[in-house]
């Protein structure tokens, strides 16, 4: 080799050891670490917010401190990035806590990159890649609470709405109320599988201890797609109001096309029974309509809730003037401020009396009772005597007059006839007057005879008739005229309270054996008397003016 050759190797070795050097002498001096990555929460769910926390240290053995510039994750899957920067210096032995916070758009597992860069004293550029596994699970079920009016001592429904937003099912769902201040008759509810998009409904129920205001805890365990078990935990408020028992019984007939009989009172629905008239005149009528006339036999059991909480099992024991009746039950629940319903059938109740109502029922958790007593006159006849003229003349007894009924049925084969006693027996031609059939509000007259020894001093006439079936006999007893004398009533109980009205219309017909106009006129009150002479006036004047108009119009 010739020193030419020679001199030109030892230079190129020179050369690359020299070059060899330099590449050792930049590598930077600071030893940059990442100590720790943790992400917050372990499962993160698409759509929430999750929190990578880096941890950043300078080796105590690095102979220079570091400038930290940007931390960067970066996320492949979404191509989303996050970054900090000029985190400051970290001298040997330093660290630095670094949050970065990201949201996922879809599920799945995936390798987010971290890359920390930085220059140490001389300026040299520091690089750190690490990555950081997750797996994104999809988001947690859509919840939606409502809750009925809360009550003390009553059970409050609880409607969970559970919606799955996701692309794939959830499983084994289960709805509980962890925490209340109250019982939790129904605590738990599941829906094995909800699909995609679906939407279910589970109801639970609590019983609130106290009124006012509190917190009911509801948690929701779930399963998503991957097998990962969750639990989502809300709480919702509600307001307790007090307990209240009011409960209202009341009756109402059933009548189709009858509006004014929709009156809850039914103590003037029907007249029975009966008393002493009083009235100037008997009138006349054409008899009551049929179907107006007809009264209700079946009535509606109104139960009303004017409570806090909703009323159940109610039991409505109905108790006649002479016996109980079949017992009712009404729907429910009936919620507070509503009403519920059952019919009653009176058709079988003939016997005026207290109509007793009692009802049985559930409000919240407790039991309670209320009870309402009706004076229920039911739809029979009631008949009376009305315009009675009573004669006697040489011990031969006249009775004239009408039987009204002036009740709210109808009275079948109506019989009207004298009784016999030791002073009064009934005589050839009327001994007994058979009248038939008369409807509500109607009448019709009679005619008894019969003979009276001089000390008889009243006559008894008795009524028979029929209603539904059943007979009814009614007597009434009137005072006797003296002999020759006609005694004029107005109006005589059936019921036998007519002697009194008997005597006061005798008392006024004692004038010569007939009856005194004036003396009639100055027992009634003024009104009617100028009522009277009106009517008297105008009767004369008429046929005295229509006969001038005649002689006028001949002429």
């Amino acid at each position: 080799m010739s020193l030419r050759g020679t001199a030109l190797t030892l230079a190129a070795v020179t050369m690359l050891l020299l070059t060899s050097v330099g590449s050792v002498t930049a590598v930077p001096d600071a030893r940059i670490t990442v100590s720790d990555a943790t992400v917050t929460p372990t499962t993160p769910v698409v759509g929430e917010q999750v929190v990578v926390t880096v941890t950043i240290a300078n080796s105590v053995g690095s102979p220079s401190a570091a400038e930290i510039e940007e931390v960067e994750l970066t996320d492949p899957v979404d191509d989303s990035r996050v970054r900090a920067r000029r985190l400051g210096g970290l001298s040997p032995g330093d660290s630095v806590t670094v949050p970065l916070a990201l949201t996922f758009e879809t599920s799945g597992p995936r390798r987010l990159a971290l890359t920390v860069t930085g220059t140490d004293e001389d300026g040299d550029t520091v690089r750190i890649e690490r990555p950081v596994p997750i797996a994104v699970e999809d988001a947690p079920p859509l919840v939606d609470v409502r809750i009925d009016d809360a009550v003390v001592d009553a059970e409050t429904r609880i409607e969970v709405s559970l919606s799955n937003p996701t692309t794939a099912d959830m499983r084994n769902i289960v709805v509980s109320v962890p925490g209340f201040e109250g019982e939790t008759p129904v605590g738990t509810a599941s829906v094995a599988t909800l699909p995609a998009g679906a939407t279910e409904i589970r109801n639970l129920t609590v019983v609130p201890g106290e009124a006012g205001e509190t917190t009911v805890e509801l948690g929701v365990d779930y399963t998503t797609a991957s097998g990962t078990e969750r639990t989502l935990n809300l709480d919702v408020p509600v307001r307790v109001s007090e307990f209240g028992d009011d409960v209202q019984l009341t009756l109402r007939p059933v009548q189709e096309g009858d509006d004014a009989a929709a009156a809850p009172d039914i103590v003037s629905l029907l007249a029975g029974g009966g008393g002493a008239g009083a009235a100037l005149g008997g009138g006349v009528t054409d008899g009551a309509d049929d179907e107006t006339g007809e009264s209700a036999t079946s009535f509606d059991v109104v139960v009303t809730n004017f409570g806090s909480a909703p009323v159940t099992d109610v039991v409505v024991e109905p108790i006649g003037p002479t016996a109980a009746l079949p017992r009712l039950s009404v729907p429910g629940p009936i919620q507070p401020g509503e009403s519920g319903t059952a019919t009653l059938d009176l058709s079988e109740v003939r016997e005026s009396g207290p109509l007793t109502l009692r009802a049985t029922y559930r409000t919240g958790v407790q039991s309670g009772e209320t009870s309402t007593t009706i004076d229920y006159r039911p739809a029979v006849a009631d008949l009376v005597f009305t315009d009675l003229d009573v004669t006697v003349v040489d011990g031969e007894l006249r009775v004239l007059g009408n039987v009204a009924n002036q009740g709210r049925g109808d009275a079948e084969g109506v019989v009207v006839e004298l009784v016999e006693t030791d002073t009064v027996a009934p005589a050839y031609p009327q001994r007994d007057y058979f009248v038939g059939r008369i409807t509500p509000s109607d009448f019709a007259p009679f005619e008894l005879t019969g003979t009276v020894t001089d000390d008889a001093t009243d006559v008894t006439v008795t009524v028979r008739y029929t209603v539904d079936g059943a007979e009814v006999v009614r007597e009434a007893v009137f005072d006797l005229p003296d002999d020759g004398q006609s005694g004029g009533f107005t109006v005589g109980s059936v019921a036998g309270g007519g002697a009194s009205s008997a005597a006061a219309a005798g008392a006024a017909g004692e004038s010569n054996g007939g009856i005194d106009p004036g003396r009639l006129l100055s027992n009634v009150d003024p009104t009617t008397r100028s009522v009277v002479v009106i009517a008297l006036v105008t009767l004369v004047a008429l046929p005295v003016a229509a006969a001038i108009r005649i002689r006028r119009d001949s002429r």
